[in-house]
């Protein structure tokens, strides 16, 4: 009966469903690590060293020195590693700066005034633009104006013997509907309106003592129509009203009265006067403003190819100078001229000028040549901005260093 119980109990054992084991799920993926390193049997005697040394209380022993042949063999290999890395460090950085570049250019031509500043040595500059201008010559294309090694010397021979300038050397050229604004800057004496009396030819600074002067490729011989000149004293004559004093190159070149008197009237306009209420005015009823203005007016009636201005807002007050600039600029642009202006005036000469010509202590020459655009707002406006005013800087202090050194000598006497 035992038995049978026994065979029972292993009947129902035997029958009852076994618990299945969970299935095993299909393994994902997994994602490829990089293999470590392993390690070498060197590395691995010298971590069991350390370890018996720690668990002693002793100091690790020193790692065993490598053979030669694998050291430098590692070291090779590392070598290569890190300039790999440097390279391809130094293509990154490259590309990024050079995106920057793009992008800061683009936002800097977007900015409107922006100034460009370029510092030349004017030697080499010269030597470059003269030959240049002699492959133009030859094409039929002279510059407006070429100065080669000018050298001007007063009483030459004598005791009083006195250089205004020397060794003066540059090259305006002859831009196609278009003429240039050259401000020439720098510390009184310095021989600034003797460049301009050599380019219109007049005596006495007329002849240059040394050197090349030309106009429109030809030597300059003396004044000519070609030219015109604003000074910065008053020149109207005295004795004729704002027309007459307007009129007087029309008349004296044989121009009918009626055409001339049109011609006037178009150009006291222009100038920002009135024909109603300043045509018959006489220049001591007019303000300092208003003289230069007939002056400029008188000039540009005779449409010259060449214009020099020697300091002609110099005695007027800041608001009338700037009204004057701007006056300056809008006909300029009119009246399609190449321009020579001479200023004290640091922020005058940069919003002007095309370029600019920073001249040294006599002997006058040319230390610096700065070109900048052209102006495109108010001179209030444009005056006001710190691009502007950082080149304005630049040159007070050159100029500032000039002055110092010239009052050298003096203090020593």
């Amino acid at each position: 009966m035992a038995d049978e119980t026994k065979k029972a109990e292993e009947t129902t054992k035997a029958e009852e469903p076994k618990a299945e084991a969970p299935k095993a799920e299909a393994p994902k993926a997994e994602e490829k690590k990089p293999e470590e390193p392993k390690a070498t049997p060197e590395q691995m005697a010298d971590a069991l060293a350390a370890f018996e040394a720690a668990e002693a209380g002793e100091p690790p022993p020193k790692p065993k020195a490598k053979p030669k042949a694998e050291a430098e063999a590692e070291a090779e290999a590392e070598t290569e590693t890190a300039s790999e890395d440097e390279s391809a460090s130094e293509d990154e950085s490259e590309s990024e700066s050079e995106s920057e570049d793009e992008d800061e250019g683009e936002d800097e031509d977007d900015k409107p005034g922006f100034f460009a500043r370029i510092f030349r040595r004017p030697k080499e500059r010269a030597e470059q633009r003269l030959e240049e201008a002699a492959k133009e010559t030859a094409k039929g294309r002279p510059p407006v104006v070429l100065f080669e090694n000018v050298t001007k010397t007063y009483d030459a021979g004598t005791r009083s013997a006195f250089t205004a300038i020397k060794d003066v050397s540059f090259v305006v050229d002859d831009k196609e509907g278009l003429g240039e604004l050259v401000a020439v800057l720098g510390p009184s004496g310095c021989g600034k309106s003797t460049i301009l009396r050599l380019i219109a030819g007049l005596e006495p600074q007329h002849p240059a003592t040394r050197g090349r002067v030309e106009v429109l490729g030809r030597p300059v011989v003396g004044p000519g129509a070609d030219r015109g000149m604003v000074f910065q004293s008053y020149t109207s004559f005295d004795n004729r009203t704002v027309l007459e004093n307007i009129t007087f190159g029309l008349e004296c070149r044989g121009v009918g009265r009626k055409d001339r008197t049109v011609l006037a009237e178009e150009m006291i306009q222009k100038v920002g006067l009135s024909v109603r209420h300043d045509a018959d005015k006489f220049p001591h009823q007019l303000s300092g403003g208003m003289q230069q203005r007939v002056a400029i007016a008188r000039t540009l009636i005779l449409k010259p190819r060449i214009i020099m201005m020697d300091e002609p807002f110099g005695a007027l007050d800041p608001i009338t100078r700037m009204q004057m600039q701007d006056l300056l600029v809008s006909l300029w642009r009119e009246v399609e001229a190449t321009i020579f202006f001479v200023t004290h005036s640091i922020e005058e000469a940069v919003y002007l000028g095309d370029r600019v010509y920073l001249f040294s202590n006599s002997p006058g020459t040319i230390l610096e040549e700065v070109e900048v655009p052209p102006p495109d707002r108010p001179a209030m406006e444009m005056q006001r901005e710190p691009a502007f005013q950082e080149v304005v800087y630049e040159l007070r202090d050159t100029i500032d260093r000039l002055e110092r050194e010239q009052d050298l000598p003096q203090a020593k006497r």
